[in-house]
């Protein structure tokens, strides 16, 4: 049987406070308090300053298209690969994040990506509100969506695509229920997103999926349909944002780039392009997400009763997003923005039914509300876990914090060298060292590793091992003229240390400073407590 769409708000929807008493009656349901808390502190999810080191890059690339006013065409910060073809698809995030910097520091560059973060999760909210959960259930699949999306967060443009995800979906979903002007929002949105991020590609990939799977839904009459009407609407909005993420510096060739870069990254070994490890504990959110999102389907699915909570739409997005996370823990994000809002559907018609059986066996009672005061402690504790959290990054991002992080001191070495330096540091800290000391000095392999190529790659992970076969570490870094090596204690270390030409220089807190040749001007240099500022 086919159901139409209606406009009506599902009557399990919390609504908002609008009023001195509505405020008061409002904060006596301990539901709605908890749902409000939960919000809160999912504001903390995506503040973290020093989680993704390849901000620093970003911001240097930033001050470099904000002083040239132009976008680099060419590898700018890696001898390895200098001038080398660039794709610098995140430009816009990177002038964004380099102006900010240039004004508050790195902490208000994090404060802004959490607050996009947080967008995301409100914007999630939203959709699972429109498909009739309650306070509960919206509070549970908030927190393990945002738990699940917190090891990929942070200061990092791919946060962009979290958020613009999740509203992406949400102008789709509720412009398929009741219409409106919405969807004409997506075109800009796109025009937008393919300068901030080169993940819109799998918005406007997720966007076709949902007109395709209702476009089917209504030629075979599953379950709920929309209007042909707003599923044309949909498809011809899809198409104008297809043409509106085309004005980008790379024009349609952008498209291409998204869709093949995964692929080549995947094949470097770097974590986040590699399947989800399961045996890291920092992964079991995500493995619960994918556990209990088929628990539900079964569970749905079995009861006829409950079948027309699960959308043929929701099952397809799903499966898609599940897909992506378990070929890239980067996509981890992505399944959360898919997964969480069904997941909160199905989660709210399962408890309706057994508080519904619950009831029939006993006598009926009317629900209980406690005191203001309980609504207004949980949302207080939400706040101070939220501050608590603001404080810890705030800290983090102190040049002190830094230091704990990143070798400051042996970069304030590297700084005062007479000539340009070439270092080859780990992956993590070349853009840290790129920040620094670029143009003085420039690095090896850093988080840019499409335009440095894999042969690249593959040398840098052979220096970084001390390999001693051929081409062993050493020849690599004497092949690639490499003046300085800044690495953590190891193999590789061992061997420059016992290698004529190579003079240890400093020891910040474990990670050495080695320089090749003349020496002298770092003679003397110390990192004695350079950890604690």
């Amino acid at each position: 049987m086919t159901t139409l769409i209606s406009a009506t708000p599902p009557a399990s929807a919390p609504d908002a406070p609008r009023s001195p008493g509505h405020l008061v009656a409002w904060l006596s349901n301990p539901r709605n308090a908890l749902l409000a808390a939960v919000l809160i502190l999912t504001a903390g999810v995506g503040l973290d300053a020093l989680s993704d080191p390849d901000v620093w890059w970003h911001i240097q690339l930033g001050d470099w298209i904000i002083a040239h006013h132009q976008i680099p065409a060419g590898e700018l910060f890696a001898y390895t690969a200098f001038g080398n073809p660039l794709v610098a698809h995140e430009w816009l995030s990177e002038t964004l994040f380099a102006a900010l910097a240039a004004v508050g520091g790195l902490l208000l560059v994090t404060v802004l990506m959490g607050l996009i973060a947080w967008s995301a999760m409100g914007a999630t909210l939203l959709r699972g509100r429109l498909r009739g959960a309650g306070p509960v259930v919206l509070a549970v699949g908030l927190a393990l969506g945002a738990r699940t999306a917190e090891p990929v967060l942070g200061t990092r443009p791919q946060v962009f695509t979290f958020a613009l995800v999740c509203w992406t979906l949400w102008i789709a979903e509720s412009y398929l229920r009741s219409g409106g002007r919405r969807l004409w929002l997506l075109p800009p949105l796109f025009l937008l997103w393919a300068n901030l991020h080169a993940g819109f590609i799998a918005g406007i990939a997720l966007l076709v999926i949902v007109v395709v799977t209702e476009a089917v839904k209504r030629r075979w009459s599953i379950g709920t349909v929309a209007s042909r009407q707003r599923i044309t609407q949909l498809g011809v909005a899809v198409g104008a944002s297809a043409l509106a993420a085309c004005v980008n510096p790379y024009g349609p060739g952008l498209f291409i780039f998204a869709a093949t870069t995964g692929g080549a990254e995947r094949q470097k070994g770097i974590i986040e392009w590699q399947s989800p490890n399961f045996g890291d504990p920092t992964m079991w959110v995500l493995l619960a997400l994918l556990l209990t999102f088929a628990a539900l389907t079964v569970t749905v699915l079995a009861r006829p009763a409950l079948r027309r909570h699960f959308d043929l739409r929701d099952f397809v997005l799903a499966a898609v997003g599940a897909g992506l996370a378990l070929t890239s823990v980067r996509n981890t994000a992505i399944c959360v923005a898919v997964m969480i809002p069904p997941w909160m559907a199905m989660a709210a018609a399962v408890l309706r039914s057994l508080e519904t059986r619950r009831a029939s066996k006993r006598p009926a009672t009317r629900p209980g509300h406690a005191a203001p005061a309980m609504g207004v402690a949980l949302i207080a504790l939400g706040v101070l876990g939220v501050g608590a959290i603001g404080a810890r990054v705030a800290q983090s991002a102190t040049p002190q914090g830094i230091a704990t992080a990143y070798p400051a001191c042996a970069t304030a070495v590297l700084a005062r060298s007479p000539t340009t330096q070439r270092v080859f540091t780990a992956y993590g800290t070349g853009g840290y060292v790129i920040y620094r000391l670029w143009p003085r000095a420039s690095v090896y392999e850093y988080g840019e590793s499409i335009s440095l190529g894999t042969a690249v790659f593959d040398n840098y992970v052979r220096i970084a091992a001390g390999a001693v076969t051929t081409p062993t570490a050493l020849q690599l870094l004497t092949s690639s003229d490499t003046t300085a090596v800044l690495y953590s204690k190891g193999a590789l270390t061992d061997e420059l240390g016992a290698t004529p030409g190579w003079t240890q220089v400093v020891d910040d807190h474990g990670v050495l400073l080695y320089l090749r040749g003349d020496a002298s001007w770092a003679l003397g240099a110390t990192c004695a407590g350079a950890a604690t500022g």
